[in-house]
């Protein structure tokens, strides 16, 4: 585990956050934290296609270390950030403009541009590929306090979440009080996870998810749906 007091954010009471490499790469992952049935965690990008393939897995997470991005939006002013939404063709040409578009709604500095476009092209080819999605629906958009308080489920077929500002989602099982109870798991900085939903052939799992709590700070979230309605 990793110093809770160390990270730029707050961290709720009872929340689990775990250093990706806690443990040896060699260890099997059935006996690392986080343990959270029907959570696949991993530190490649297998785990997106484990949660769209396996009916006992509804969530993968790509448990990687923060990319070079993160650190240099920390830097970036928060009028700066950028903040837009698209919905277009799933192929890698039209993901890497459509990257290009989002990021140019904001006013970050070149190298910072050009990272975050980069990454973002990656994050998404690798969903479209693993969601055999025909069009995406992206969002790339700066939130400001907990967008949504309440553990729920969504209704698509596979939608993927990564903060690169701030920290990420906030997992649950579905026994947790959804008003008031506490996260199970909470996502870091630059994680990438990709949840089964409702629409989904296999349903939505036994997982829920709800925005981070008590985050004084804009962040700044991708999200992306697969063959939106």
């Amino acid at each position: 585990m990793i110093d809770a007091t160390a990270l730029p954010h707050p961290v709720p009471p009872g929340v689990v956050i775990l250093h990706p490499h806690a443990e040896a790469a060699s260890a099997p992952l059935r006996a690392r934290p986080p343990h959270l049935p029907g959570v696949a965690v991993t530190g490649c990008d297998r785990a997106p296609g484990l949660a769209l393939t396996l009916r006992d897995t509804a969530i993968g997470i790509w448990w990687r270390d923060p990319p070079p991005v993160v650190a240099l939006l920390d830097q970036a002013a928060d009028a700066a950030l950028p903040d837009g939404r698209l919905t277009v063709g799933a192929d890698p040409a039209t993901i890497a403009a459509a990257a290009e578009d989002l990021v140019g709604t904001g006013d970050l500095a070149l190298p910072t541009a050009q990272a975050l476009i980069a990454d973002l092209t990656q994050v998404l080819t690798r969903f479209a590929a693993v969601s055999r999605a025909r069009h995406l629906a992206i969002r790339l958009e700066v939130v400001s306090g907990p967008a949504c308080r309440r553990f729920h489920q969504d209704h698509v077929r596979a939608r993927l979440l990564c903060s690169y500002r701030g920290p990420g989602t906030e997992l649950a099982p579905q026994t947790v009080d959804r008003d008031a109870g506490p996260a199970a798991l909470c996502l870091g900085t630059g994680h990438v996870a990709v949840l089964r939903g409702h629409r989904h052939p296999l349903g939505a799992g036994r997982v829920l998810h709800r925005s981070p709590q008590g985050v004084s700070t804009p962040r700044l979230l991708l999200a992306a749906d697969a063959d939106p309605d």
